[in-house]
């Protein structure tokens, strides 16, 4: 499952000491055509404009060269409209992302979005550029990556990484970017049953090699008859390679075979110098430790990943839900009391109190039977139950599936593709540790605080009783960057809230800035009470208020910085609140502007 959040300041620029963050005006505008030409020539014509999505449903666009009129398109819109709930239609577009808020600039309103909901007509208003990026290339290969890098360099200018576009912090888009795509570097997927990561002097077992444009469902249809199954994220159009297991990567399997980076046994990158490496337990481990929890976009352009796969077996489903006539209090309470015991027996999944009192466990577990999960789980279901008056339905399914790709093919986890498509969403996470589910006193305080939210997702997807081998323990050649606090955490926690983009009223930067801070300041009860827990960078909050420690710990963040240093000491690869970047106070981040005045461009690549 793709948990959602936005960035709220995808338009903003901060007043940053590296060389590619403190600028007063943006480079990419003054670049001459004849730069423009030679790249272009040296990517084989698959540089190109960056436009938003919506562009063609709307009568007049702006980005930095002025209003442009004659913009619309029906036919072309009448298709985008009909596609604005389809994820992997979304995917095939630069301009387009999971979320519309990714490609706007929330610190200015400005936007080109269209609601999924309500059929408006755009065509009297104005497209605007937002913090979709300018130009991109739609890279192929390694060269047309290094000669991007190298153009951008050169012109000094800031590159944003985009793969299926589903960053939930919005680190895929930024204004006045050079983009690189990877999207379309989707070579064959490879499966070995014996494979030695170069330089290692031993086997990892089976592993399934696969590109940078690759997505989950891509590798979960070519895994299928294979016997194997895969540590991977529920929402099939995520990309493998991309900020999924950069960040640390979780799925209805963490909790039995480890998270995303503990899977991944070799990874190739080009360098922000453009060298192209090899990066595993055996080599170039500086390099595998970072791109494994270090984040996305930020230590090189990932061009394959190769992850080890396990034998394929049967395990036991649930699934059970209820519309409750009452509030949160007592399914709260079940879900807190019980925590630790479904951790311990190896449960995947998600469990949530949502609108209109719906309630829903969702979960997955190889480690015990469907009679041992009926006995487990009866406290869910005789609430519902109890509360249901034999006159109110409920749902209870608890079963055995055959297999991965059976699971990936319920109704149930088919609903994540659409998981909250087309809405503007505001996130915060937390990561909460075991200690909160060990006295009376944290576990009341723990369903006080969520009674008072009223709604809210546990996400059972972390590595609490996964064994992590020595090589990849703290000081190991296989350690991975990730926040300590994944380990020793049975709940992902998320707050949510969602609003509909044509609501010009809850998309005003200020109204937008509120709802942000209604929702992080809801989660600081949690923090409050969870000193050792931490966040997931990927589902994060846009106002976090330690990063460093939530998101990689010290010593993590520490030997991070080292490694940047050495690999981008000009800070070519950046986006906001990735690893270096300058956090600002938590006040003022709404009073940072893009840049000092409307630049003007010179010449721009032909549109």
């Amino acid at each position: 499952m793709t948990v959602l959040a936005f960035f709220l300041l995808l338009g903003v620029v901060s007043a940053s000491s590296s060389d590619h963050l403190s600028r007063s005006s943006p480079a990419i505008l003054n670049v001459p055509q004849s730069a423009w030409d030679s790249l272009r020539d040296k990517v084989s014509d698959r540089l190109h404009a960056g436009y938003p999505y919506g562009l063609p449903c709307y009568s007049s666009y702006q980005n930095a060269t002025g209003i442009h009129a004659d913009a619309a398109n029906t036919d072309i819109c009448a298709t985008i409209q009909a596609g604005l709930l389809q994820s992997p239609t979304l995917v095939t577009d630069f301009g387009s992302y999971h979320s519309p808020s990714f490609g706007t600039c929330m610190a200015t309103g400005e936007k080109c979005t269209l609601s999924p909901s309500i059929k408006e007509n755009p065509m009297a208003g104005t497209c605007y550029q937002g913090s979709v990026p300018d130009y991109y290339v739609d890279v192929r290969s390694v060269e047309d990556i290094q000669a991007t890098l190298a153009f951008a360099d050169e012109h000094n200018l800031p590159v944003t990484i985009k793969n299926t576009g589903h960053n939930y912090q919005g680190r895929s888009a930024a204004p006045h970017t050079l983009g690189i795509w990877t999207f379309n570097m989707q070579p064959e997927i490879l499966l070995d049953e014996d494979f030695t990561p170069e330089g290692c002097p031993a086997s990892v077992g089976p592993v399934v090699t696969y590109g940078a444009g690759q997505m989950w469902g891509g590798v979960y249809d070519f895994l299928a008859n294979t016997g194997y199954l895969i540590v991977a994220g529920t929402c099939p159009t995520v990309g493998a390679a991309g900020g999924w297991v950069q960040g640390g990567g979780h799925g209805p399997f963490t909790p039995t075979y480890g998270l995303g980076v503990d899977n991944t046994m070799q990874m190739k990158v080009v360098l922000p110098n453009g060298t192209f490496v090899t990066a595993n337990r055996c080599h170039n481990q500086d390099i595998f430790f970072a791109l494994r929890g270090g984040g996305g976009g930020t230590f090189g352009v990932v061009t394959e990943v190769t992850t080890k796969i396990h034998k394929d077996t049967s395990f036991t489903f649930a699934s059970l839900g209820m519309a409750l006539p009452v509030g949160a209090q007592a399914v709260t309470e079940i879900f807190v009391e019980n925590a630790l015991k479904w951790a311990e027996e190896g449960w995947g999944g998600y469990l949530g109190f949502g609108a209109n009192n719906l309630t829903t466990f969702i979960s997955i577990t190889p480690k015990i039977s469907v009679e041992e999960a009926e006995e487990s789980l009866r406290p869910i279901y005789e609430y519902f139950e109890s509360v249901s008056g034999g006159t109110i339905p409920f749902r209870k399914n608890i079963t055995t599936l055959p297999s991965q790709y059976a699971f990936q093919n319920t109704p149930e986890a088919r609903a994540f593709v659409q998981e909250g498509i087309g809405s503007m969403i505001v996130q915060s996470s937390r990561l909460v540790p075991k200690e909160t589910f060990q006295s009376q006193e944290s576990k009341k305080a723990l369903v006080d605080a969520l009674v008072e939210r009223s709604q809210y997702g546990a996400l059972l997807v972390t590595p609490y009783k996964y064994e992590v081998p020595d090589s990849d323990r703290p000081g190991g050649l296989g350690q991975s960057s990730v926040t300590p606090a994944w380990r020793q955490s049975p709940w992902h926690l998320v707050y949510q809230e969602f609003f509909d983009p044509a609501d010009d009223q809850a998309t005003a930067p200020d109204a937008v800035a509120g709802t942000f801070r209604g929702v992080s300041t809801a989660m600081d009860k949690i923090r409050a009470m969870t000193p050792n827990g931490g966040a997931y960078m990927n589902e994060g909050d846009t106002y976090e208020p330690d990063p460093v420690a939530s998101f990689w710990g010290e010593e993590n963040y520490s030997r991070l910085l080292k490694i940047k240093k050495e690999l981008d000491p000009k800070n070519l690869l950046s986006c906001f609140k990735c690893y270096m970047w300058e956090f600002p106070a938590y006040p003022n981040e709404m009073e940072l502007t893009a840049f000092d005045e409307a630049p003007q461009i010179q010449t721009i690549p032909n549109q």
